[in-house]
């Protein structure tokens, strides 16, 4: 009887052990057999053959840029083989996982991977290649490689590659009144420009108003208010693109020198910031000139109308005023209107005398635009008078478009020869 269930206990352990190796095997050719997601080969399911020789995998990755820039397309080369002589391997899968920082081009990779399958190697290297395009915002692009074969334990490679950055830079600027009288309206503009050779991302503005001061209005409007800091979220900003901001506020009741502060940084933590003084009076004579033109944008060739509103806000007479406007380097002036100005190559000055306090005042004068297209016309306002008098400054940014060529299209009739 004991002899039976022993028998029984062995026939039992061993319908176990077949059907484990079964499911083994069942595993195995599934792995092999399973269909492979962006394989630049693929190869019909084959059985697990065993290397010849004494076989080592090698596996070495290298790029054709070891200094690519954001938008450049680079190309990996995978080089593997066996590395001793007369050896084969069999069943070769060889996954590169593309990093973080680039987008497959060639062949594509939706999930980051791809698989190259192979049916055996040599001693004789094959040659992969894969091209990427490299994305804004990473420093380093980390690339991983894989090679496997039958009955054989894994190679590994890497590919530490260093992406130059371009001089990423914002431009903040900020104008304002340098002097202001008491509990009267106080005008902060700040402008913010990409002065980069690419696109900055994401870009905020963040403005510090001083104490003691209250806001009236802003535009745009800022997306964020918790004051005193109002905070703008300008998106992308291309090479060249600006944005302008005006915020009203409010003087302090109280007399003396408050300072606004103002910071702008992108996603690529590019940080600027910028610093404006107003001295708050209670009396004096305080000159303030405002510059607008007829167009943001003009072509080679344009008229660009130029305006100069000006006022003495404070509460004193201004005395020997004089207007002065700086002009952009080519554009020629071709008529001042309201009144009659000294003009030299470079400059408009307008004499004004006295300026009672809220009594405003204007010139117009027409351009028009020369040189080249691709830049920025800067144009300069100043306005002075007496000693103890303050002066008042501003300044103008019109964009010149790019000239684009049109070529004419030519058709021709061909008449084939008889």
């Amino acid at each position: 009887m004991f002899r039976n269930k022993a028998s029984h206990s062995l026939a039992a352990k061993s319908i176990l052990v077949l059907v484990a190796v079964a499911g083994l095997w069942l595993l195995g050719t599934w792995l092999v057999s399973a269909p492979q997601s962006n394989a630049s080969a693929r190869l019909a399911p084959a059985p697990f053959r065993s290397p010849i020789g004494d076989v080592e995998l090698s596996l070495v990755k290298t790029v054709d840029n070891d200094a690519p820039q954001p938008g450049d397309v680079i190309e990996y080369t995978l080089a593997f083989s066996t590395t001793n002589e007369g050896s084969q391997a069999f069943n070769v899968h060889v996954y590169d996982f593309l990093p973080a920082g680039v987008v497959a081009v060639k062949p594509l990779a939706p999930n980051g991977m791809i698989e190259f399958q192979v049916p055996t190697i040599t001693t004789t290297n094959v040659l992969t290649t894969v091209r990427v395009r490299v994305l804004e915002g990473y420093e380093q692009l980390y690339n991983h490689a894989l090679i496997a074969a039958d009955f054989l334990p894994a190679t590994h490679a890497s590919l530490l590659t260093s992406v130059d950055q371009p001089a990423l830079r914002l431009s903040l600027n900020k104008l304002g009144h340098t002097a202001v009288l008491t509990n009267s309206t106080l005008v902060y503009t700040i402008r913010c420009e990409n002065t980069s050779d690419v696109t900055v991302n994401d870009v905020t503005v963040t403005d510090i108003l001083p104490g003691g001061l209250s806001l009236i209005g802003a535009s745009p409007p800022p997306d964020e208010v918790s004051l005193p800091l109002l905070s703008w979220s300008l998106g992308d900003l291309a090479k060249n693109e600006d944005r302008v901001i005006v915020i009203t506020t409010t003087s302090p009741s109280v007399a003396g020198v408050i300072t606004n502060t103002a910071l702008a940084d992108t996603r690529q933590r590019v940080m600027t910031h910028t610093l404006f003084a107003t001295q708050v009076i209670t009396e004096g004579a305080i000159l303030e000139v405002r510059k607008s033109s007829s167009a943001p944008k003009v072509d080679l060739g344009d008229e660009l109308v130029y305006t100069l509103r000006y006022e003495n806000i404070g509460n004193q007479l201004a005395t020997g005023v004089v207007l002065t406007d700086t002009l952009p380097s080519d554009i020629t002036v071709t008529g001042v209107y309201t009144s009659t100005a000294v003009s030299t190559s470079q400059q408009l000055v307008w004499n004004l005398g006295t300026l009672s306090p809220t009594v405003p005042g204007k010139v117009v004068f027409t351009t028009t635009v020369e040189g080249f297209g691709g830049r920025w016309l800067y144009n300069v306002a100043d306005i002075t008078g007496q000693p103890g008098s303050f002066p008042g400054y501003a300044e103008l940014y019109t964009r010149v478009r790019l000239v684009i060529l049109y070529l004419p299209l030519i058709t021709r009739s061909y008449e084939a020869p008889n």
